[in-house]
């Protein structure tokens, strides 16, 4: 099993990757008019993600 080792290693590197782009750092969200107008989520793996109350707006995915 030993043949394996940089597989398993890769695959472990991959995995912490993606629990960095899990794990929030924050959300804001911002009111207008008494109603939230936006909310920015942020991952610690540095993206961001701006959700829109207007549903004709499309979500934007920003990387920092």
């Amino acid at each position: 099993m030993t043949q394996y080792n940089k597989e398993v290693e890769e695959q472990k590197e991959k995995l912490k990757e993606e629990q960095l782009d899990k794990d929030i750092s924050f959300i804001e969200i911002t009111y207008k008019d008494s109603k939230w107008y936006k909310e920015m989520t942020g991952y610690k793996s540095g993206r961001r993600v701006v959700k829109y109350n207007d549903k004709r707006k499309k979500e934007v995915t920003k990387w920092d």
